[in-house]
């Protein structure tokens, strides 16, 4: 199509609308009235020939060629406000606050050294961090976090969009470690033997604590019981590891945790960590984050400092993706 045709103005209201999904809004964020941006999205109906949006309920949803848009009419905005930008990113003046979806655990370890970074060298910059939960993609996705902590495969699974877009259309990630699940319990549980194992029978007949940021029992690890035909009794499901942890200590309930996980919970070696007794697959934990903030210039400095706090908990793995990030333009080595 001949970009004469199109009046780019129509790309910022279409742009508005997808993400803020009513009329309303879009025109609140423009500063236009509802009808003018009413008019301006019949101007690109019929510019491109499709609907874009209709309505349903209170919101309007994009069809199926909006979903196609969606991400290169956002990204091409975006590049064409950097380049237009006469702000330079600073650290020591900028206010920026960073949205972070991560396990209490990982808030735990990573929060501090960012502290240390920002106290140093940007002691305006904040960060919120928030629990996970299902629909971390599609905010991330909203640019309403600016990064997650999570097992990507798990995402990947729960990540669907109306014309099916697939996860590394919207997202890139470098690997922090690869992990199993691991089996905890207080040392003197009677379901562990001399050697600190336990075996398939004592882990089905134990009562189980299981942590969950939302109520939901959902697990890996019924999944790869079930398919024996095996089931465990979850007698509590708690959202705080810190309760888990002194639930599994004062009982002789088991918590099923990853390697990583079990090793930070046992630190005062109060425990018995064993490998499960069944087969389970290696899964790999990953920063996420969204293509389009790439470009940005304090996303760069954030991925460089997550980058190297990254190497100085977990090390190098080998030779996988130059640091599991492809960074042809060593953009995130700012620090």
């Amino acid at each position: 199509m001949n970009l004469s045709r199109i009046d780019l103005n129509l790309l910022l209201v279409f742009s508005s609308i997808y993400n803020e999904k009513t009329i309303t809004k879009a025109a609140e964020k423009l500063n236009l009235s509802q009808s003018a941006v009413s008019n301006a999205l019949n101007r690109l109906r019929y510019t491109l020939d499709d609907d874009l949006f209709f309505r349903s309920s209170d919101m309007m949803k994009p069809t199926k060629r909006a979903e196609e848009l969606s991400y290169p009419i956002q990204n091409a905005l975006n590049l064409i406000e950097q380049s237009l930008s006469e702000e330079n990113f600073s650290p020591l003046t900028s206010e920026r606050v960073f949205k972070f979806c991560l396990p209490d655990i990982a808030a735990g370890r990573i929060l501090p050294q960012l502290a240390e970074v920002f106290q140093k060298k940007a002691p305006k910059i904040g960060v919120v961090a928030v629990a996970t939960s299902k629909s971390d993609l599609e905010k991330l996705k909203d640019q309403e976090l600016d990064f997650i902590i999570a097992s990507d495969e798990a995402l990947r699974n729960n990540f669907k969009t109306p014309v099916g877009q697939r996860f590394d259309e919207y997202f890139n990630s470098f690997l922090i470690y690869r992990d199993r699940p691991k089996c905890v319990g207080r040392k003197g549980n009677p379901f562990f033997d001399d050697k600190g194992a336990i075996n398939l029978d004592n882990y089905i007949e134990a009562s189980h604590v299981h942590v969950s940021y939302d109520g939901t029992i959902d697990s890996p690890v019924n999944d790869y019981l079930n398919k024996s035909n095996k089931k465990r009794r979850i007698a509590m499901s708690v959202n705080y590891v810190s309760v888990a942890k002194e639930i599994v200590r004062t009982s002789d309930y088991l918590i099923t945790l990853s390697g990583h996980l079990a090793s930070f919970f046992n630190k005062s070696n109060n425990f018995i960590i064993a490998p499960l007794p069944f087969e389970t697959e290696e899964y790999s934990v990953r920063l996420i984050w969204n293509k389009r903030s790439e470009n940005d210039a304090s996303h760069a400095w954030m991925m460089s400092i997550l980058y190297k706090i990254q190497e100085k908990n977990f090390g190098k793995l080998g030779d996988e993706s130059n640091h599991f990030y492809t960074d042809p333009n060593n953009k995130y080595n700012a620090i």
